[in-house]
């Protein structure tokens, strides 16, 4: 895993070298151990590599044994071992051991369809000097970022938002419909980001560019569930070595491989199947010292009983305000998700020990495992009532007091799904934002990001639409933002076996019966690994890194929210009477604004960061 940037233009100044200098300096986190830039007359490409392969000769930028080609590739290919020696018989023949070599000669031979043989997490800048044409690639996934901005006959790619914040090149203008969406999802739907002028290449998309063309944006592949059978013909066996498969190889490294491991079914499954193959793996979480918010004692009862050391992290109210801002800063784009802090922290420890880790984001979205997909059962008595009955239902709902148990129950009953799921979270609603925000613009409200999802995905269960959205959406927004910026943070590459092309064909083919029943999630997966996982993981309920958010702004954390929902920088584009009243009602134990009063927060601290005037 790596940092690069990008940068092609009629003529490369003395001024854009001296910014891709910069640059690249802005990016050593993601590559401490080498920095290259090379540059033409039109051309600049930087990089910082992270050493994980081929560690003596697998420098970058990459260029091709003929010169014809240069490479930027930030990530890993688990099929590399197999396209090479598929190549070798072709009669090519390579000088390392790393992959940017193996993807040159597939674009040798097969061009633009080199992309859709690639398995694995990347994002990529390859340039063909014979052509005079730039190609940048991101994964099907999404998981690793890749952003650009293009202006004038110039074209600029990153790994990262933070180099925007140069002068040569710098942003200053806030994307205010991007940010109105971030505060009902708590993050900024790609391909938007915070600032007008950048945008990200969304998953399964390439980018083309060349002077005469321009900058051209096409799909080269999907990632979305559609069940095809009432029935699936999976086996338990099947998605057992699917995953195992992606584990062992994700392992592969000329460094150390180690494991996040929360406690839950997901991490338990990744460092059971890794554990198999390594019997001195390491292992890494984080502890809370409130009751009911850490999952530390499951997580050193799997440990023990799979023989392996866990390494524990505890974070404490102090810290994690402190360490808010360091976040925020990291991610340049507002995500606010708790978890952030917990993970920023926990992947500094685990850098300390390995250099890789491996962890299970990806497999609550395509097994079915976030709780809120249980009411796809709990709202079936819902279904057949007639349209004219639920909006009166809804009517009389109105009436009743909040608190009142069951008021939530019919309301979200009687709401179409397109109308109240928008995936994962759902901060502030568009009547909630009309009051609190003053850049708020009623012609752009969330559905417009769901809409054409819910449209494509009509045909689906519901619980196949709710799933889709989370794919669509909050995995590629909030999961694997946040999971590859906290971690390359500190210089740690994180692989996520379950996010896989084997294992999602296998999850497209999962019925709802194999997803949830009653109160169960993950009905299958966790079938699947029954025999291998402790009873307390097997019979346990997803926590994740659960934080104690809510507690803490009522105490320990009241000042420091109060402080940052009244600071002036942002009194022009929140209004501070509003978001200091949910603050007090929490605080007063009238409602649980936790989340609304950490979004605000976030997106203050956000603002700041960037010193936008």
């Amino acid at each position: 895993m790596c940092g690069l940037v990008a940068l092609i233009k009629e003529k490369i100044t003395i001024e854009d070298m001296k910014f891709m200098h910069q640059s690249v300096e802005k990016l050593a986190h993601r590559g401490p151990d080498e920095q290259r830039i090379f540059y033409n007359d039109h051309l600049v490409l930087g990089f910082n590599r992270l050493s994980i392969r081929d560690i003596e000769k697998g420098g970058q930028p990459f260029r091709s044994q003929d010169g014809t080609y240069h490479l930027l590739f930030n990530g890993e290919i688990y099929n590399y071992d197999q396209l090479r020696r598929q190549l070798e018989k072709l009669g090519f023949y390579f000088e390392t051991n790393c992959e940017a070599e193996v993807i040159l000669a597939l674009y040798k031979l097969i061009g633009l369809e080199f992309m859709s043989q690639l398995r694995g997490m990347f994002s990529l800048v390859l340039y063909d000097h014979a052509l005079q044409k730039l190609i940048a690639v991101r994964d099907r996934f999404g998981i690793k970022p890749l952003y650009y901005f293009t202006q004038d006959n110039i074209l600029l790619l990153t790994s990262e938002l933070k180099i925007f914040k140069s002068q040569s090149y710098k942003a200053d203008y806030i994307n205010e419909e991007a940010l109105q969406h971030y505060f009902t999802f708590q993050y900024i739907p790609e391909p938007n980001t915070p600032l007008k002028e950048i945008q990200v290449i969304e998953p399964g998309t390439y980018l083309t560019y060349n002077q005469s063309e321009g900058v051209q944006i096409k799909r080269y592949a999907t990632v979305e569930l559609i069940p095809t059978h009432e029935h699936s013909n999976v086996l338990k066996g099947q998605l057992q070595k699917a995953i195992m498969e992606s584990v062992k190889e994700q392992l592969v490294s000329d460094v150390e491989v180690g494991c996040f491991l929360s406690g839950g079914l997901d991490s338990t499954i990744i460092t059971t199947c890794a554990r198999a193959f390594n019997p001195n793996l390491k292992a890494f979480t984080v502890d809370f010292e409130e009751p009911g918010y850490t999952e530390i004692e499951h997580a050193l009862k799997t440990a023990d009983i799979l023989g392996i050391n866990l390494i524990a992290r505890q974070i404490k109210p102090e810290e994690f305000m402190r360490v808010t801002r360091e976040v925020v800063h990291t991610l340049d784009t507002p995500v606010a998700d708790p978890s952030c802090v917990a993970i920023y922290l926990i992947a500094h420890e685990a850098r300390e020990h390995v250099k890789v880790i491996l962890s299970g984001e990806g497999a609550d979205e395509l097994f079915g495992g976030y709780r809120i997909y249980r009411e796809v059962n709990a709202l079936r008595l819902f279904r057949h009532l007639p349209l004219k009955m639920k909006q009166f239902m809804l009517f009389l709902n109105k009436k009743v007091p909040e608190g009142i148990k069951g008021k939530n129950f019919v309301e979200r009953g009687c709401t179409p799904l397109q109308d109240r799921y928008i995936g994962n979270a759902f901060v502030f609603n568009e009547a909630e934002k009309e009051k609190l925000l003053k850049f708020y613009d009623q012609q752009h409200p969330f559905t417009e990001i769901t809409a054409p999802i819910y449209k494509h995905a009509s045909h689906l269960d519901p619980l196949s639409q709710m799933q889709n959205i989370d794919i669509q959406t909050w995995l590629k927004g909030d999961i694997l933002t946040k999971s590859d910026r906290l971690t390359m943070a500190h210089g740690l590459e994180l692989r996520v076996p379950f996010l896989d092309e084997k294992v999602l064909e296998i999850a497209k083919e999962l019925t709802q019966k194999e997803k949830i029943a009653g109160r169960q999630t993950k009905v299958l997966l966790r079938e699947a690994f029954k025999d291998y996982l402790p009873l307390h993981v097997y019979e346990g309920h997803k926590k994740g890194y659960p934080v104690p958010l809510a507690k803490w702004l009522k105490n320990e954390l009241y000042d420091e929210a109060k402080a940052i929902l009244s600071s002036p920088s942002c009194s022009h584009l929140i209004h501070q009477d509003i978001a200091l009243h949910y603050l007090n009602r929490h605080a007063l134990g009238r409602e649980n604004n936790g989340r609304k009063i950490w979004t605000l927060m976030t997106f203050i601290l956000w603002y700041e960061s960037w010193n936008i005037t």
